[in-house]
């Protein structure tokens, strides 16, 4: 029973041995877009993946690479993960690119795996906002809470468009007051801004279309790409599961909590202890759940054509 057990393993290994010898080379791609924990994924694949070549968004330059790609007498890695994020160009201006390398993937008989992970609209608002708040160059870098008055004033809106077409996504220089807004509270904070069209979401239907050599997997689904992952590159590397690696602390985040939908007396657009202070004295006057309806609606518009394309997304599942 234990030899044939053995001749089995031994079996097992040399097939996957065998096979990983017959794949000329291999490609993972992966779009990051920020707060979608690409982190996590990065990290993983990293240590999942030990015999590929890593591309870090800060190591390459997006034409040397698909020339490098597409040069079929360069000499290039065997296995390469790349990885496209703020500092690639605008996912705008290449998406255009990524069916070109697959085809020429394909030529050189690669295994490829291409992929993007998306989040739903508001939670990834209120976390680019939180992210964007920290200060710069300081050790701990404490985060401001994740509180809708201060999201719509301090961040620009549809935070996964701005990104995919201008690379923007801590606003236009970091994190600012929106162009137009004053501390009158109630004004409302789009009404000054000339990019801001009510619910037209025109341009979704272009947006989409670029995903469409790509995978599309949500932040709840990082089991489903786990499995995918797998079985597509079997025999170069296994992913177990995808492990968290990245957050920012945020201070009484707990008793703040109820505040999300709360309109404050300031605006409060970077992490200080004063701001942070002045929060929780106005938390401990303000009723638990007390919600303004103001600005709950300043949030559904603030994100709409977001959730419009994340939904749109979402219904039409992987390649």
């Amino acid at each position: 029973m234990f030899s044939h057990l053995l001749w089995l393993l031994l079996c097992l290994s040399v097939s996957t041995h065998t096979r990983a010898e017959r794949i000329p080379c291999a490609r993972i791609f992966f779009v990051h877009i920020p707060k979608t924990g690409g982190e996590s994924v990065k990290a993983t694949l990293r240590k999942s993946f030990p015999t590929f070549n890593f591309l870090d968004h800060r190591s390459y330059d997006w034409r040397s690479l698909y020339k490098q790609e597409v040069k079929k007498g360069k000499k290039a890695p065997r296995n390469l993960i790349i990885e496209h994020h703020v500092q690639s160009e605008a996912f705008g201006n290449i998406w255009r690119d990524i069916p070109k390398l697959q085809s020429i993937w394909e030529e050189k008989k690669c295994v490829h795996f291409s992929f993007v992970v998306i989040r739903e609209s508001e939670e990834l608002a209120l976390s680019a906002y939180s992210y964007c708040s920290r200060p710069r160059f300081v050790r701990n870098k404490q985060a401001m809470p994740k509180l809708w008055h201060n999201v719509v004033n301090c961040q620009d809106r549809d935070v996964m468009i701005t990104y995919l077409t201008k690379r923007n996504w801590c606003g236009k220089n970091g994190v600012r007051h929106s162009s137009g807004y004053s501390h009158n509270m109630s004004k409302d904070p789009f009404e000054n801004d000339a990019s801001y069209v009510r619910d037209d979401c025109s341009s979704n239907n272009e947006i989409t279309s670029w995903f469409d050599a790509l995978r599309v997997y949500d932040m709840t689904e990082l089991d489903v790409l786990t499995k995918e992952l797998n079985s597509a590159l079997v025999g170069l590397g296994r992913i177990r599961r995808f492990k968290r690696t990245n957050s920012s602390p945020i201070p009484n985040a707990k008793s703040l909590q109820k505040l999300r939908l709360s309109r404050l007396p300031f605006i409060a657009c970077k992490y200080s202890e004063s701001n942070r202070k002045q929060l929780l004295k106005f938390a401990a006057r303000r009723r638990s759940g007390e919600i303004d309806e103001e600005i709950k609606s300043q949030a559904v518009r603030h994100v709409s054509c977001d959730q419009d394309l994340y939904q749109t997304l979402r219904k039409r599942g992987n390649i």
